[in-house]
């Protein structure tokens, strides 16, 4: 437009300098422009600007928007969470009580319950950096969730993809969480998934995809499982051992069996305990190695104290499922940890069954292990496996080793017991504990403790605290953290148990 360009080189050099002339025209635009007094030189120029700008806006037709609109969400068969339920999930996702959004997530798929429509994006948003809780807040989202992240792609992780598109295109992460996912539903299909692409895998990525493949072990593992024990990292090596050693019959297995067979054995003297004696080779790893079986070589760091004898021995009787030595001696478990207890070999089979029962998971071994309370620095790899156990065996060995008050080591075994137990806890337990937390004088421990002891006691347990002014100030503040997050706990579930929603 040439009448534009004309206020656009006045306005650069001023009325000074160059004289403006509006130019007529019969149009619309002719006849605003004519009413504008042009005596005032810079004042007609700026009503000039302002007429052509607004007329040279109106006439530009808007855009239009050629993709088609979105189907309309499907009906929801699920129950929408109420109001209260919708402002607890509310104050989680601003940060109040967040440590406690798991256990939401799960109550209300338990439930069979949706979120409120109202807080999906901001739920949706959560899912994109926090991978762990992806699978709990899709299950949870409905009809209208699902929907609603197929319209952002930064939700599509909602949308369920072909498994063979996510594996070859999704982050590490995503990979991590699909063979994880297929190991409970297909574990062939994660096992082929893998297969496909295990060439091109950098050394760190093969071990981290390996360990996933621990889920759902078959013998139609083993031959995968066994490519890996040939593979160039140490670290891939390693994995590849552990899962083959969760297949007591693969080759791997029933060669390694053979082999230690040959250098163990259970004796019980007529007087005396039983205890377990060993005859190694003068080089056991070149013994190994003869026989095709590798193990790691020792650390050079002060933290290994266990000669080459020691260590191998340790190694070896790590990669041996703990069921082969209940068959191989017809003993129990407990029965075994004792003996290996009272062996000169102690420490490499203590270390060696640790690490067996944590991969198997035996809540046998695992209670025996416990069982024999060592006070030395392996109580750890000891206790660890603990967190495998059945909710209730482990409440049992908790409250058995709590009932042991004059048994200092008990009460650190029941410690480090209590801090593997992730799940809520009974009633009995968690007046117990609260007990013993007060009669110990160590209250700092309620605020964590909130997360697992039982809501429904709440009433009890908000009850019966001194009063006096000095215990207060010294303990109000841990106590009223305690209550607090025991309450939110309580209303929460009670809130998506309730009956009446909103649909």
């Amino acid at each position: 437009m040439q009448l534009w360009n004309d206020i656009l080189a006045t306005a650069v050099v001023g009325t000074e300098q160059r004289e403006f002339k509006l130019a007529t025209s019969e149009n619309e635009l002719g006849s605003l422009l004519a009413q504008i007094d042009n005596t005032d030189r810079e004042g007609s120029l700026l009503t000039a600007a302002s007429v052509v700008t607004l007329y040279r806006s109106a006439g530009v037709a808007p855009a239009a928007d050629t993709q088609a609109s979105p189907e309309v969400a499907d009906q929801d068969e699920a129950a929408c969470g109420n109001a209260v339920t919708g402002q607890h999930l509310a104050l989680m996702l601003a940060g109040e009580f967040r440590e406690v959004l798991p256990e939401w997530l799960a109550a209300m798929n338990k439930a069979g319950k949706r979120v409120p429509e109202e807080y999906l994006p901001e739920l949706l948003d959560l899912g994109r950096v926090e991978l762990s809780l992806r699978p709990s807040i899709v299950a949870v989202l409905g009809r209208r969730g699902e929907w609603l992240a197929a319209q952002n792609p930064d939700w599509h992780y909602v949308i369920q993809k072909q498994d063979q598109e996510l594996w070859e295109t999704g982050s590490r992460e995503e990979r991590l969480l699909l063979l994880e996912y297929l190991r409970t539903t297909d574990p062939a299909k994660a096992r082929e998934l893998l297969a496909t692409t295990w060439s091109q895998e950098s050394a760190n990525d093969r071990k981290a995809f390996l360990e996933k493949l621990a889920t759902g072990v078959s013998s139609n593992d083993e031959s995968f499982f066994n490519e890996a024990l040939n593979d160039r990292s140490v670290e891939v090596r390693r994995v590849a051992r552990s899962l083959l050693a969760l297949l007591p019959n693969s080759e791997f297995s029933q060669r390694l069996q053979a082999l230690v067979d040959q250098v163990v054995i259970f004796k019980k003297p007529l007087i005396g305990k039983a205890r377990i004696e060993v005859t190694l080779p003068e080089d056991p790893i070149a013994w190994l190695e003869a026989n095709e079986v590798e193990i790691d070589n020792p650390p050079l760091n002060a933290t290994n104290q266990l000669g080459p004898k020691a260590w191998a021995l340790k190694e070896m009787v790590s990669l041996i499922p703990v069921t082969h030595w209940n068959e191989l001696w017809k003993k129990t478990a407990i029965d075994i940890a004792r003996a290996a207890d009272e062996s000169e070999w102690r420490s490499s089979f203590v270390l060696g069954f640790a690490s067996a029962t944590q991969r198997d998971r035996d809540p046998d071994w695992i209670e025996a292990l416990i069982q024999l309370k060592s006070n030395d620095q392996y109580y750890l790899q000891m206790t660890a496996p603990a967190a495998y156990l059945p909710a209730a065996r482990l409440e049992a060995l908790i409250l058995q080793l709590l009932k042991s008050e004059q048994d200092q080591l008990s009460a650190v075994y029941a410690a480090r017991l209590l801090h593997l137990h992730h799940s809520s806890w009974s009633d009995q337990l968690s007046r117990t504990i609260v007990k013993n937390v007060i009669k110990s004088n160590r209250l700092h421990e309620l605020k964590p403790f909130a997360r697992y002891v039982s809501p429904d006691l709440y009433d009890e347990l908000a009850t019966g605290w001194p009063t006096e002014p000095e215990w207060r100030s010294a303990w109000s503040k841990p106590l009223d953290a305690f209550l607090s997050l025991l309450a939110f706990r309580r209303d929460m579930n009670r809130a998506i148990s309730e009956k009446e929603q909103n649909s």
